[in-house]
């Protein structure tokens, strides 16, 4: 049985010791006593990123780090492997499909260059990490999604087992992808007609939301749903 009412956080692998969570001063550390003040006795659930969760009430809080004792070990099953590869999008928007994805369970995200991309950063930035970290903790997720390197449109089309490429084209969507699909959405504006033509030449499968024209982070949640 589940532990009620306790925060839930995401934690490294080696913070779990001889059947403990031991906490060290730090970014966490910080946000548990300073921010959200919490005492010895209170219910703590802790996720190590790969499935493993760890339920315990604070024993020990001092200068030193925090001390949980593990009362319930359970490990979440991953779930569908299903990949996102999102147009890079602007501020909000992006962190709106970042947070989303998360919850919904996608495996991995890959930050997409195209033709109508206008932002494009040189590297991640680091406040991604830490947008699926939140989502993945309030969403109770105990698998934190891969967060993959920016990459080309024809570096994702290259690499994909199966690659999905939504579109405003008629064609509709399958009854079932292929197992692991990789589901590619445009930015605003979408993909251009060129790439549409490389990703069929490519052997994408090219599929259609519906009649309306979607922004992209309705499409990226809309996909992820169907699926």
């Amino acid at each position: 049985m589940n532990i009620p009412n306790s925060h839930q956080f995401h934690i490294d692998p080696t913070w779990v010791v001889d059947n403990a969570v031991c906490i060290p001063v730090g970014a966490l550390y910080r946000q548990m006593t300073k921010v959200l003040r919490l005492r010895k006795g209170d219910a703590v659930r802790c996720f190590n990123g790969v499935g493993g969760v760890y339920e315990g009430k604070i024993a020990h809080s001092n200068g030193d780090g925090i001390v949980i004792p593990v009362e319930i070990h359970r490990q979440q099953p991953r779930g569908k492997e299903v990949h996102l590869a999102i147009g890079i999008l602007k501020n909000d928007r992006m962190r709106w499909v970042l947070e989303k994805a998360t919850e919904l369970g996608v495996t991995s995200i890959i930050p997409m260059i195209t033709e109508r991309v206008v932002k494009r950063p040189s590297k991640l930035p680091s406040r991604w990490e830490h947008i699926l970290r939140e989502a993945a903790e309030q969403s109770g997720r105990a698998w934190l999604p891969e967060l993959r390197e920016i990459q080309s449109f024809d570096q994702i089309l290259s690499a994909a087992q199966f690659p999905v490429l939504y579109s405003t084209t008629d064609a509709p969507a399958p009854d079932q992808l292929p197992t692991p699909p990789t589901l590619l959405i445009g930015p605003e504006g979408g993909f251009t007609t060129d790439e549409v033509e490389r990703a069929q030449r490519q052997g994408a499968a090219i599929v259609s939301l519906g009649v309306h024209q979607l922004r992209a982070d309705t499409a990226a949640l809309v996909a992820l749903a169907r699926i």
